[in-house]
């Protein structure tokens, strides 16, 4: 029979309920109400839990892609002792490559200020090397750390250079007595992990946005060579320690379409002096758009373009008309071209025109003044 509920008045003015009991499936039925809250609602609340749950683990998945310790950089050697690295790479929204780079070549103990300029002039892509003479990298390490810019706004990229080849020095080694210099026994692969822990040391940083394999002018290192060093570092590419390859240096179209083939990372970077000795690239252009990879342009003012258009009569007037110098129009052309140039500027003045003119209000170009640009460098730069 149904609950029957009567309510009598009760001291102070409360009432009571009263209940008179019914059958044997009434007192189950209200045995049911006197369960707890938890038991009542369970199954809600474990669909609840199970929400909150997967909220937190898809959280934690965004937010970190790649946690790595890296207790050891190599087997064997000397490399091993003490590397006390313990590499996280926190998944931030990574600066992608610079349209315009800033190339800390040849900057001497002036470096850190002058990359610390730049960075705070607009330029977030700055170009450094690891155990080369003419670079200071920690130079760089210690003026993107005084920029006020966060690391994850910036891409650092810098050079792994083999024992072999022209400007190698190890004057930026700066790990334990043990390890720098790097032994003369020291194997070709123990080299690139100790030249990349050290340039990570150097650039005070947990990641690399780039490493390229350097060739000096038109002495390629031996192809087999190159693939045991891009073998080694795509292991790094693989810990999240380093994000992009790259290699300098190389006109030779079948070495080019070699390492693409080979290399399980692809070279994300050709890295090529633009010279008339070199052709302008010309007929490599088109490989290296193919190929996906970004082609980062030096010798630019120094090499035989600046040469050609600094006193040119048409160059100046185009440059008037845009309202820029020679050299801004110059870098301008090279960015049309799809190249990425590297400025070795000392002057913040320049640093600051170069980053308003050719990024913050860039340049817009009309057909007959790529034309006639062309015509004064290389007339086969436009097609």
């Amino acid at each position: 029979m149904p609950l029957i509920r009567s309510r009598q008045p009760k001291s102070g003015g409360a009432l009571k309920v009263l209940v008179t009991k019914g059958s044997h499936g009434d007192e189950e039925a209200n045995k049911g109400n006197e369960k707890s809250f938890f038991e009542r609602n369970k199954a809600q609340l474990i669909v609840i839990l199970s929400v909150v749950v997967c909220c937190i683990v898809l959280a934690i998945k965004t937010d970190i892609i790649n946690t790595k310790n890296v207790t050891s950089l190599s087997s064997g050697s000397g490399v091993d002792k003490n590397p006390n690295l313990n590499l996280k790479l926190i998944k931030l929204q990574l600066a992608p490559m610079g349209s315009i780079i800033y190339g800390a070549k040849s900057k001497g103990e002036d470096t850190a200020k002058l990359v610390k300029e730049a960075i705070q002039s607009g330029f977030r892509h700055i170009a450094t090397g690891g155990f080369h003479n003419e670079y200071d990298e920690a130079g760089v390490g210690t003026g993107w750390k005084e920029s006020g810019v966060p690391r994850n706004e910036l891409y650092l990229q810098t050079l792994y250079l083999a024992r072999s080849v022209n400007g190698y020095r190890t004057q930026n080694c700066n790990l334990e007595e043990d390890l720098c210099p790097p032994a003369p026994d020291l194997s070709l692969e123990h080299h690139v992990r100790l030249s990349v822990r050290s340039s990570l040391h150097n650039l005070q940083t947990h990641y690399i946005d780039s490493v390229l394999v350097h060739n000096f002018r038109a002495k390629l290192q031996p192809y087999e060579e190159t693939l045991r060093v891009w073998r080694v570092l795509e292991d790094f590419v693989d810990q999240g320690v380093i994000r992009h390859l790259g290699i300098v240096s190389v006109h030779d179209k079948d070495y080019i379409a070699k390492l693409h083939s080979d290399a399980r990372i692809k070279p994300a970077i050709i890295q090529n002096r633009f010279h008339s000795n070199r052709g302008y690239d010309i007929n490599l252009r088109p490989m290296f758009k193919e190929l996906g990879m970004a082609n980062q342009l030096f010798w630019i003012l120094t090499g035989s373009s600046g040469g050609r258009v600094r006193n040119n009569d048409v160059v100046k007037g185009i440059a008037k008309k845009r309202g820029v110098s020679p050299q801004i129009l110059l870098y301008s052309f090279t960015m049309e071209l799809g190249g990425s140039p590297l400025i070795g500027t000392k002057s913040i003045t320049h640093m600051r025109e170069d980053v308003d003119a050719l990024i913050t209000n860039k340049l817009e170009w009309e057909r007959e003044d790529l034309v006639a640009m062309a015509g004064v460098i290389n007339k086969n730069l436009i097609q």
